[in-house]
């Protein structure tokens, strides 16, 4: 009888209109809920039976109080009761740094029920609010019918197509809401920002994406004798999964939920004001992005000077370690570059010349490391802030010339705050004048980048663009100069979009200057596919005339296949083909065709489908010294690692000369759905042989007998045919990520002034001089970072990233000694350490706390070397001498982990800031030591190897494509792609632990000298002879020890001056003061050589 009653009244309570969520509340009546948040970050383990990383969370419980205080206004306040971590199970009850979300807010509905905009307190931080949002989302739902049906409701990732399930139960009514992520505007995929130091490779590929994420709610609706239902609960569940590379890397995951239970309702006794202090404008219920100095919304917002501080002390200790020798090589993971990246992102401009002026300061060693890093990282940063600054340093010559274009020429790669304020702030770089010409340069290119990137960015109008489109051409066709207009285009080049074309149309068609000519049409190649019409137009003819250039009909057959990549224009152009002359040309489109047919780069895929038809349809094949002109591709690509790479060159040769003049050559890497990589480099060079030859000619010695001239005269006897001598034309291009950053020209007047009377002296003088060596150079080869927020509003993120630091130090001197010989001292120390890592954090704003899980990987190189070699001119004779301090170590280090940690100040005044770090639990390890020792030379070898990871990574390289690609004939390209490969696989593959480390160590002070004496003993006219002598002497220096161990090898060569004959005779004896091994060894050998005929 009870469940015909429950019957009765769900059916009843579905034919009543409860078509939206807020009708739930009776005007004049609250409704006090319990509500539950819990944030869960963690990871997957490397393989099935073995134990996870451990994962960290929290979870924040409280109370909702809920009025509806008009037909369309709802008063809404929320109270904390604790917070509670995971792990640990440490509970802390509210602060007063918890108070922001006690500040009520209001919920503002339409007529039909569902949120119109919400209200919050004057002075509300953005985590506050963001959590309110999250809170006031999580209870709108519909109820248009019973079943499945699908509409479009705003809530915290914006506007998205949202599927609903309303399902009977026996005593009450369920309802799933799924929102579409993909659908939801602004935030697609509910990704709110997403920042990459690389460009996506937006080709056609197939890659598994690194971040996918899901959201889902669930209601418990119960019947109400007044409203005729109410929300018993609501659980809104999210879920952010990372997968990498294909799956087979590291697999984390960043869960959350947020769960509303009914406690009770009552009239309101008290209203909530929701009057006063309240914000003068609306919110909507979609997420406030974060600022990017303050990645806490208001929570704990850092102060300038503080980052200043820390910033300053992070890159004392990366120049301090630079100095040490005592390296980690048992933990080889070095995020304090990552780190200081971090700080100087959130710094504004004012802070960054402040910490410049700081670093700037002083002469020493340190000072001179700490200038050097903050030299490289300022314009990799990509914020505002450190692009004005760097306007800053180089329109104010506060730097040097070399410094300026190192600055210049990495900034707008990795620019991610695009605006219209950059572009003006910017525009000073076009006024750079030509007393710095390489800066004029690279400011030129640097801002034509910028300006393309804030178009696409959409952060100027189409207006606005055309206008410094139209700025870079009045410059190209006002300026007479060769090499200025040369620059010009290129600057048109970085343009790339709009009417650039437009303008590079009647360079083509100009009968004028060939060179520009060719430069217009291979700048054209970016924007072909966009012009297809235009393109057949203007380079149809040029490509049929047989009086065109071999240049320009090698870039129209480019341009005409590229631009419209049909089975129609493919057999037009191998009509022409068929009936052409030119062995160049044909060689070119016979290497365009192999090579495109068989790659597997991305780009080419269109194409490699349409020019496998003509695989077996070539002409046939011209002779092999036409390989100067051709297209030629070595790639390689693993769909199972979503890596790949390839190598592209090229060839234009000369038809007269059969020597190449254009050289191109392309360099592309991809990982993760994004080019990794994009080096080019372009290379025009004619005349080069005859300007080396007319500079040799003067200085040749007129008493021999068969001098320039003689030779001349004699070819003139012959009646040899003359060829004019060719003017030289040198044109160097370098292109990142398919925009110009370098371009140089020389020509027959700038190359004399470069060619010296004695270059070599010039070289040698160069190399005699005292020289100290103090270069750092860091690099951010990959960074991926998505900001993907909680269903409590919270925000987290996961970055995937690799930061590299190399450091070379060190001093040269010479010195002469006494009669004609010279002393070369060198001391280098030499590091390499790179930091990769894919992390998943959650940030708790009641705690003020990152929650994190990492896998990290660390690659560390130290390299010490000390020595000094003593040449004696007259004796023939050289000395050297190794030596290795006390108690060194160096070599290599390669392994990964997975850390957890939970970090964070939670209170200003706290003591101490919380911190807690874990580790997976081990498994069976086998490690295999490897340690040999080598007495004669005063060290030791050791290898240590994890066995069981390493058979894992030799099935991970098994498993890979590398060795099936088969994309070359040529045996050592082959060899090189796929060395590159297996090093590119191993050095971000993130997803195993690895252990590996390769150590050269002495626990005494070692040197290591001798001699090296070369002496001719014998010279007939059938015999030569030579005596080789080499000694090597240790010394243990801790304990003075003179010649511990001595080795003295003396070899007798004697070799005919008529056949293949030689005979090597001579001794090696060992000395040793510790093992009393002491042995002597005779050797004497005749061998003749096969005849190579």
């Amino acid at each position: 009888m009870r469940r015909l009653k429950c019957s009765v009244f769900v059916f009843i309570f579905l034919i009543i209109d409860v078509g939206h969520s807020f009708n739930f509340i009776g005007i004049n009546k609250q409704m006090l809920y319990e509500y539950v948040g819990n944030v869960l970050v963690g990871s997957k383990p490397q393989d099935e039976g073995r134990p996870s990383p451990p994962s960290t969370g929290w979870i924040v419980r409280g109370k909702l109080t809920l009025q509806r205080q008009s037909e369309l206004i709802m008063a809404a306040a929320l109270v904390i009761d604790d917070v509670t971590l995971n792990n640990s199970g440490e509970k802390f009850l509210q602060n007063k740094e918890m108070y922001p979300p006690y500040k009520p807010f209001k919920i503002v509905l339409t007529k039909e029920g569902t949120i119109s905009h919400v209200v919050f307190k004057e002075g509300d931080p953005i985590w506050s609010m963001n959590f309110k949002r999250a809170i006031a989302s999580t209870l709108q739902f519909q109820m248009k019918s019973s079943g499945a049906f699908v509409v479009d409701e705003t809530g915290i990732h914006g506007k998205c197509q949202t599927e609903y399930f309303v399902s009977n139960k026996t005593n009450y009514i369920s309802i799933r809401k799924t929102p579409e992520l993909m659908t939801c505007v602004p935030y697609s995929e509910a990704v709110h920002v997403t920042r990459s130091n690389v460009p996506p490779n937006t080709c056609e590929f197939d890659h598994q994406k690194s971040v996918i994420i899901g959201n889902e709610a669930i209601y418990g609706i119960l019947p109400h004798n007044e409203t005729g239902y109410f929300l018993s609960m609501a659980h809104a569940k999210g879920t952010t999964l990372i997968h990498t590379f294909e799956s087979t890397g590291e697999a984390q995951y960043i869960n959350s939920e947020l769960l509303l239970n009914f406690q009770n309702e009552t009239p309101i006794d008290n209203p909530i004001d929701i009057e006063t202090s309240m914000a003068a404008e609306i919110s909507k219920l979609q997420l406030q992005p974060l600022e990017i100095n303050d990645p806490t919304g208001g929570r704990n917002p850092q102060q300038q000077e503080t980052l200043i501080s820390a910033a300053g002390g992070l890159l004392d200790n990366l120049a301090e370690a630079l100095e040490s020798t005592d390296f980690k090589f048992s933990e080889p993971y070095d995020s304090t570059l990552s780190d200081v990246i971090k700080l100087l992102s959130e710094m504004d401009f004012e802070s960054l010349k402040k910490l410049y002026t700081e670093v700037d300061i002083g002469t020493s060693y340190r000072q001179e490391t700490i200038r050097n890093i903050f030299h490289e990282i300022i314009p990799r940063i990509g914020t505002k802030a450190s692009v004005f600054l760097t306007r800053h340093l180089v329109v104010e010559k506060s730097i040097k010339s070399p410094i300026a274009v190192q600055l210049l020429i990495p900034m707008p790669f990795h620019i991610f705050e695009l605006s219209a304020e950059l572009v003006k702030g910017c525009e000073d770089f076009m006024s750079i004048g030509p007393d710095r010409p390489d800066v004029r340069q690279a400011a030129i290119l640097s801002f034509a980048t910028l300006v393309y990137n804030v178009y696409v960015a959409r952060g100027i109008d189409k207006d606005q663009f055309e206008e410094y489109v139209q700025k870079y051409f009045n410059l190209y066709l006002n300026d007479r100069d060769y090499e200025q207009k040369m620059l010009y285009l290129q600057g048109l080049s970085n343009l790339q979009l709009g009417n650039v074309a437009s303008y590079l149309e009647p360079i083509v068609m100009d009968a004028g200057n060939e060179d520009l000519r060719f430069m217009a049409a291979w700048t054209t190649l970016a924007l072909a596919d966009k012009r297809a019409e235009r393109i057949y137009e203007i380079y149809w003819p040029i490509f049929e005339s047989r009086n065109a250039s071999l240049e320009l009909r090698v870039a129209a057959v480019t341009l005409l296949l590229i631009s419209n990549p049909t089975a129609a224009r493919l057999i037009s152009i191998h009509r022409i083909i068929q009936s052409e002359t030119d062995p160049h040309l044909i060689n070119y489109y016979r290497t365009t065709v192999t090579s495109i047919s068989e790659t597997t780069y991305p780009c080419y895929q269109h194409l490699r489908r349409l020019l496998s038809y003509m695989h077996r349809h070539l002409p046939q094949k011209p002779e092999p010294r036409y390989w100067v002109t051709g297209n030629y591709i070595f790639d390689y690509r693993d769909s199972k690692f979503g890596i790949g790479a390839m190598l592209q060159t090229f060839l234009v040769g000369d038809p007269k000369s059969d020597m190449p003049v254009v050289a191109y050559f392309r360099f592309d890497t991809e990982a993760l759905g994004k080019f990794t990589g994009q080096l080019a480099l372009y290379i025009k060079a004619r005349g080069l042989p005859d300007a080396i030859w007319q500079t040799v000619q003067p200085k040749s010695n007129s008493s021999d007998p068969f001098t320039f001239r003689s030779i001349k005269t004699l070819l003139a006897m012959l009646k040899a045919p003359i060829v004019t001598s060719k003017n030289l034309h040198i044109e160097f291009i370098l292109q990142m990520e398919g925009k110009t950053v370098l371009s140089y020209y020389l020509n027959q007047r700038m190359f004399q002034q470069l060619t010296y009377d004695n270059i070599l002296d010039r070289l040698q003088l160069l190399i005699r001089t005292d020289s100290h060596i103090n270069m750092q150079t860091v690099r951010w080869p990959f960074m991926n970072k998505y900001s993907v927020p909680t269903v409590l509003g919270t925000s987290s993120d996961v970055l995937l990233q690799t930061t590299v630091l190399t450091s070379l130090r060190g001093n040269i001197t010479e010195h002469r000694t006494s009669g004609s010989g010279s002393k070369h001292t060198l001391e280098i120390d030499a590091r390499y350490s790179s930091y990769a890592s894919v992390r998943s954090r959650s940030y708790n704003p009641f705690l003020n706390l990152d929650h994190e899980i990492n896998r990290e990987q660390g690659f560390l190189i130290y390299i010490p070397f000390s020595s000094e070699l003593t040449f004696n001119e007259s004796g023939r004779c050289g000395r050297y001498t190794f030596t290795r301090p006390q108690n060194l170590t160096s070599g290599l280090s390669f392994k990964s982990r997975a850390v957890t940690s939970t970090r964070g100040l939670v209170t200003k005044t706290a003591a101490a800031p919380f911190e807690e770090i874990m580790y997976p639990e081990r498994g069976i390890e086998v490690f295999q030591p490897f340690s040999y020792a080598l007495p004669d030379l005063g060290v030791k070898l050791r290898v240590n190897m994890n066995v069981n990871e390493l058979i894992k990574f030799r099935g991970m390289l098994l498993k890979s494509e590398f060795i099936e690609n088969g994309f070359s004939r040529n045996m050592v390209v082959s060899l090189l792609m796929y060395i590159f490969g297996f090093t590119q696989l191993s050095s971000i593959h993130l997803g195993h632990d690895r252990n590996f480390t390769l150590l050269m160590y002495n626990e005494n002070a070692t040197r290591i000298d001798g001699n090296i004496c070369v002496e001719d003993v014998l010279k007939t006219s059938e015999l030569k002879g030579k005596k080789i002598g080499f000694t090597l002497e240790h010394a243990d220096e801790t304990q003075n020890v003179e010649s511990l161990h001595k080795w003295n090898v003396i070899l007798d060569v004697q070799t005919s001056t008529k056949s293949s004959w030689f005979k090597v005779t001579g001794k090696v004896q060992r000395n040793s003061k510790d093992d009393e091994e002491d042995w002597k060894v005779s050797v004497g050998q005749a061998w003749r050589l096969p005849n190579q005929h």
